[in-house]
């Protein structure tokens, strides 16, 4: 005959499936006492906050917790595990509460409590901890990535249609052979406006989506002497063409040479290029050799020129490439401007 207690013997295997079902969770758990301010049972995950091991007879005091927490949600700890725990008086989706881990990272935890119906005394709660930091962090992206979404949609429907409307009338008007000469002039000048309007609103566009348009890393305004060339390089022959323009519009007497092709521009800058005084734009997207290839290719060059990326790419990624190469120092998005080139060529 065993001489085993069978009330031992069953609280034991208690113990241990409560153990085991407690290590099944990926949240840190615990059971604590308002009374004694305990915490009398606890799974690893929540022993991890304090290096401490899971053991039925080891308990640790609120204290250690309330030193972690961040001071401004102390009062709110306090209250899920001093107060008692009802309906009435504790939010049902718990608290949101920032703790130090031990590291000295910041993490949000969601914590709730619960009354432990049926327990021998009224000071039993259970208590669930969930990291939501990440949660917390996608959600608030997630919130600005809508407002950002909102207002590109008014920003389509409202400022681009309204000027696409009335440069489509004014062609229209210009089609018709019985409009005076002051009315085409009227008419192309309101044109000209609202071409303006349309580049600021693209302009606009492009820093809502790339969300670091004003980019502390290039610098490019700072230095003591004028540039001796412009030099453009893009496969759009007709892009090329405005752009150079552009930059006599702004200094007739400045020279703007332009290549299409990555190999002629390479063999131009390596045969002319003696003192880096040359300004040279560049487009990265080319049909075959790439801008990227002549960024790597430059940098080995012992003469580098400042090199200003021109793309129509408004991909972050595009831009921290760029900021790989030293001779890059800047990245502006298509179409050049007047008041681009100025602030280029002032000195």
């Amino acid at each position: 005959m065993s001489n085993e207690n069978p009330l031992f013997f069953n609280q034991q295997q208690s113990f241990a499936a409560l153990k085991r079902f407690f290590a099944l969770s990926q949240n840190a758990l615990f059971l604590a006492n308002q009374f004694s301010k305990q915490f009398t049972f606890f799974n690893t995950h929540f022993a991890a906050f304090f290096g401490t091991v899971v053991d039925f007879k080891t308990t640790i005091p609120f204290e250690k917790l309330y030193a972690m927490v961040h001071e401004d949600d102390l009062h709110l700890l306090q209250k899920l595990l001093q107060s008692p725990v009802d309906q009435n008086s504790v939010n049902e989706d718990g608290e949101n509460i920032r703790f130090f881990r031990k590291n000295g990272i910041c993490r949000v935890y969601n914590l709730r409590c619960t009354k432990l119906e049926n327990a021998e005394d009224d000071y039993s709660v259970t208590g669930i901890l969930t990291d939501v930091t990440d949660l917390l962090r996608f959600e608030q992206q997630q919130k600005k990535s809508d407002k950002t979404f909102r207002e590109l949609s008014f920003i389509t429907s409202h400022e681009l249609r309204h000027e696409y409307a009335k440069i489509q009338s004014i062609i229209q008007m210009l089609d018709n052979g019985e409009i005076s000469e002051s009315e085409r002039l009227e008419m192309i000048a309101a044109s000209r406006q609202s071409i303006q309007v349309i580049n600021s609103t693209i302009f606009k566009i492009n820093h809502k989506l790339s969300f670091n348009q004003s980019d502390s890393y290039f610098n490019f305004y700072k230095r003591s002497k004028a540039y001796k060339k412009i030099v453009l390089i893009d496969d759009d022959t007709f892009t090329n063409i405005i752009n150079k323009r552009i930059f006599q519009l702004v200094n007739h007497d400045i020279e703007v040479v332009v290549f299409s092709e990555i190999n002629a521009a390479e063999i131009f800058l390596k045969e002319t290029d003696r003192s880096g005084d040359y300004l040279i734009l560049l487009d990265v997207n080319f049909p075959f050799s790439s801008g990227w290839d002549f960024l790597e290719n430059y940098q080995q060059s012992p003469i580098q020129s400042k090199v200003v990326v021109l793309s129509s790419s408004i991909d972050t990624f595009d831009r921290d490439k760029a900021r790989k190469y030293p001779m890059v120092v800047d990245y502006i998005t298509k179409p050049l401007s007047q008041e681009m080139v100025k602030e280029m060529l002032q000195h």
